[in-house]
């Protein structure tokens, strides 16, 4: 999903307070994006994203102040989860995950500030 299109997603989630902070570099279909967003409940979370033409790494993580609440991404390093090398860090344990994006994140937070 292109950066312009994560951020329009972000700006009409109705869990989202406000967008704090945008960074991007880019050319053609590869792109660094860098977001920090304000959820209504207080919380922050911090969307990250590397694209290119082969490969893709995200990182989104949310927490409140120093306390970390959960975390998705996929860096390839728990081999052994099914769905390797998707996977979610909920507490202090890490279970598989499926290939997140920004809705599917959003999804599963509005679950969580329930």
């Amino acid at each position: 999903m292109p950066p312009n299109d994560i951020l329009d997603t972000l700006r009409s989630s109705e869990i989202i307070d406000k967008i704090v902070f945008v960074k991007v570099d880019g050319v053609s279909d590869s792109y660094a994006l860098k977001i920090r967003v304000e959820l209504t409940n207080g919380w922050l979370m911090d969307c990250w994203e590397h694209k290119t033409s082969k490969l893709r790494r995200y990182s989104f993580h949310v927490f409140y102040g120093r306390q970390f609440i959960v975390r998705w991404d996929n860096t390839p390093h728990y081999p052994a989860l099914k769905g390797f090398p998707y996977h979610k860090h909920d507490g202090k344990k890490v279970v598989e995950s499926e290939n997140m994006t920004v809705e599917k994140v959003l999804e599963e937070l509005k679950l969580l500030m329930k």
